[in-house]
């Protein structure tokens, strides 16, 4: 199944994309290996542990979404050596993993490109803009760019999975899709990301991104996200997403939350989320019940709220942080526990 060596690659980095924090949270000094470690924690995430997801996912995806054979299929393995190679240069290449996200970028214009297919063009246009982020070094703009792939494959995945769940034959029997409030939604969001990048403190964001949030938990509301509280991987999916409104309000209340809401929430447990989901899936077991995998979302959730605690914490932040980057590793741990060996497998 091609996701695997991308699901893997995943679940491995994610606790080393945090830990690193370790070291210099004890009062060691690092500066020797990584002389920016915040930046480089920023981009470990965003243009390399996350965006190796979605080289999963996309891979899969795809074919499926255009209705044609995947175009350059001998192409996508070839992303896996230009991750590795992003990822040991990253700690002194700030735009280390661009080539990987580039490449990335191409095969998805082509595969959207043959098949003529406009739906999906911003999907395209999302990662590309990445890529650029990518050679840049913009991280806070590859949080935006991260944010918009979230709302766009999110609003596929969570209502549809829903609708599956539930036994629909698809989402239409979920609810009414009304292409204008969508495209009004997405507009809100992205002028409060805009504003977020450019001024985040005045009260014109403000504004902006209280009105990005209502319209994205109406948005959220229609999908019904309460019928699967007895289904938590769906649910996780909903959870995932509420990240997002909650992170808009946040700019306008806690702007020092923002970040950890939509990194850890909105990306982070929407990745482990939907990754379990495809791998249940093409297991032949899409919704079964595992204690592991729940544990896996909830200790996502628990790193949530431990970063939350450290940003209001003041002189015991740092402890609050290494047990928010235990909980991050605790989980992607559980998450290889569950399914490391179904990944493993089928590099053989």
């Amino acid at each position: 199944m091609p996701f695997r060596p991308f699901f893997l690659l995943t679940a491995l980095d994610a606790p080393l994309a945090v830990g690193l924090w370790v070291p210099a949270l004890l009062g060691w000094d690092v500066s020797n290996v990584i002389a920016d470690l915040p930046g480089w924690h920023g981009r470990a995430l965003l243009f390399g542990t996350l965006p190796a997801m979605m080289a999963g996912f996309l891979r899969t995806a795809l074919p499926r979404w255009t209705g044609r054979p995947l175009v350059g299929a001998r192409l996508w393995p070839l992303l896996v050596p230009l991750w590795l190679a992003g990822r040991a240069l990253s700690p002194w290449v700030a735009s280390a993993h661009a080539p990987f996200l580039a490449a990335l970028a191409l095969l998805v214009t082509a595969q959207i490109a043959a098949a003529r297919d406009r739906r999906n063009a911003v999907v395209a246009a999302l990662v590309g803009a990445l890529a650029g982020a990518a050679l840049c070094d913009a991280v806070p703009s590859a949080l935006a760019l991260s944010l918009g792939l979230v709302m766009v494959l999110g609003g596929r995945i969570a209502p549809s999975l829903t609708a599956t769940h539930l036994g629909l034959p698809s989402k239409a029997g979920l609810f009414t899709e009304r292409p204008l409030f969508e495209r009004v939604t997405a507009l809100m969001a992205t002028c409060a990301l805009v504003g977020w990048l450019v001024e985040p403190n005045s009260g014109t964001t403000a504004a902006a991104s209280l009105l990005a949030a209502l319209m994205q938990a109406a948005r959220m509301l229609q999908w019904r996200g309460w019928r699967t509280l007895d289904r938590p991987s769906v649910l996780a999916v909903h959870a995932a997403y509420a990240c997002i409104p909650l992170g808009f309000a946040a700019v306008a209340a806690s702007p020092g939350m923002v970040v950890h809401l939509w990194t850890v929430g909105a990306l982070g447990l929407m990745g482990f989320a939907v990754m379990s989901s495809m791998i249940r899936k093409h297991a032949g077991n899409a919704f079964g019940r595992s204690a592991v995998v729940t544990g896996c979302y909830a200790l996502i959730g628990l790193a949530i709220a431990l970063r939350a605690v450290a940003a209001a914490a003041g002189e015991d932040g740092p402890l609050w942080l290494l047990a928010a980057a235990g909980a991050w590793s605790a989980a992607s741990f559980l998450f290889l526990a569950a399914f490391g060996r179904f990944l493993v497998r089928g590099l053989r």
